[in-house]
């Protein structure tokens, strides 16, 4: 569809130009591309990081002195035990999962996408860039069973989040696009574990955008990451693993694998092997036939590139990490009582007091424990 030209001269673009007009990415800045170098991995080391990672530390080993240095030797669950508020940013992990679809605009360009290939690439494009945004220093807060966070993107679209399940913990979300072009949606169960100096963690289960063009739909899994550094030495955050991307109703397939180590220690000694590209992301998506259709390269870090382009060849690099501009969240003013924003715990923090944080999050956390008991009793008596 040509762009219609009024008689004012002012040109309307359809929704499919709009969007590659605002991403404007093919003259892709490339100083984020050096940090994939060395170890990989996004590092914590400006001045304010260091700071503030030097109080955490402090934080950190008190703590551990509490509940014993040992455990960590065989692994410590972080998402069933109670850790001091000075470790926690002033967030709910419902609110900072928002973070992660911070690239909204890829989700809109694939819903005005007439080829569901295209569609396909933008959507592997959205959710692989989002990972940059889970970088936060501080750890959000463990959300209380019924807890909910409700807000709205710039551009309208609506955010719904609900913690539905406390052991194992699990997020619900519902996320509306403004012009009804999408509709995004899935559980997330997180698990995280801390042994000696690392944190490694994951989100588990599907997230799924189903389009209102062909009620199509695109699901895919997250990779996990692990935090480098915790207690002593230089920090460093690093994705891994691998995602694959269906769309069924066309079979469609992509399998993308993220910093995947190569062969091991001894075969790569005898056997010469391409050296390991840190932060790297590789993808191949195929049709139902298992032919290759394009391939993608780049960075979670930096920068993704399809070799092919979307849009008839218009756009090769679909999000750049300096380019592409970034949508927050914002909490809605009148919400349910539920929302995490009302927790006494998070409300302390902000304001700075954190003895009363922690009296009010160790309060919370035992209400959610008795609640969680009654439950367990009228089940058993139900079933006797």
């Amino acid at each position: 569809m040509a762009p219609q030209v009024h008689s004012n001269g002012s040109i309307e673009l359809d929704h499919e130009e709009e969007a590659l007009a605002r991403l404007h990415l093919d003259d892709a800045h490339t100083e984020l591309r050096a940090n994939s170098s060395g170890k990989g991995g996004y590092r914590y080391e400006s001045p304010e990081e260091v700071k503030a990672m030097k109080a955490q530390r402090a934080a950190v080993w008190q703590w551990l002195k509490g509940i014993g240095v040992h455990m960590l030797k065989d692994g410590l669950s972080l998402t069933n035990i109670s850790m001091p508020v000075t470790l926690f940013e002033p967030r709910s992990w419902l609110e900072r999962m928002c973070d992660n679809w911070s690239y909204l605009q890829l989700l809109e360009l694939a819903a005005d996408a007439k080829d569901p290939v295209d569609r396909l690439k933008l959507v592997v494009a959205f959710a692989i860039s989002g990972l940059r945004q889970q970088i936060s220093f501080g750890k959000p807060f463990n959300p209380i069973l019924g807890e909910t966070f409700q807000g709205a993107y710039p551009n309208g679209t609506q955010v719904y989040i609900e913690q539905i399940a406390h052991h194992p913990p699990i997020s619900s979300w519902q996320v509306y696009d403004h012009d009804a072009r999408y509709h995004f949606f899935g559980n997330g169960t997180w698990a995280a574990s801390a042994r000696g100096n690392s944190v490694k963690g994951q989100q588990t289960g599907a997230n799924t955008v189903r389009f209102s063009h062909d009620d199509a739909e695109v699901s895919w899994e997250m990779p996990y990451l692990t935090i480098r550094g915790v207690l002593f030495g230089e920090r460093y955050l690093k994705y891994g693993g691998s995602m694959r991307f269906q769309d069924a109703a066309h079979g469609l397939t992509c399998d993308v694998d993220i910093d995947t180590e190569g062969p091991g220690f001894f075969r790569s000694f005898f056997r010469r092997k391409k050296a390991h590209a840190q932060d790297a992301v590789h993808g191949v998506l195929r049709g139902k036939d298992g032919e290759e259709l394009d391939v993608l390269t780049g960075s979670w870090l930096s920068h993704l590139e399809w070799e092919k382009g979307v849009c008839n060849g218009k756009l090769h690099t679909v999000w750049d990490a300096v380019k592409t501009p970034v949508d927050r969240a914002i909490a809605e003013r009148e919400a349910l009582p539920s929302d995490c924003r009302f927790r006494n715990d998070l409300v302390q923090l902000k304001t700075g007091t954190l003895d009363a944080a922690q009296r009010a999050k160790v309060e919370l956390e035992q209400v959610q424990r008795a609640d969680r008991r009654l439950r367990s009793e009228g089940l058993k008596r139900a079933s006797a």
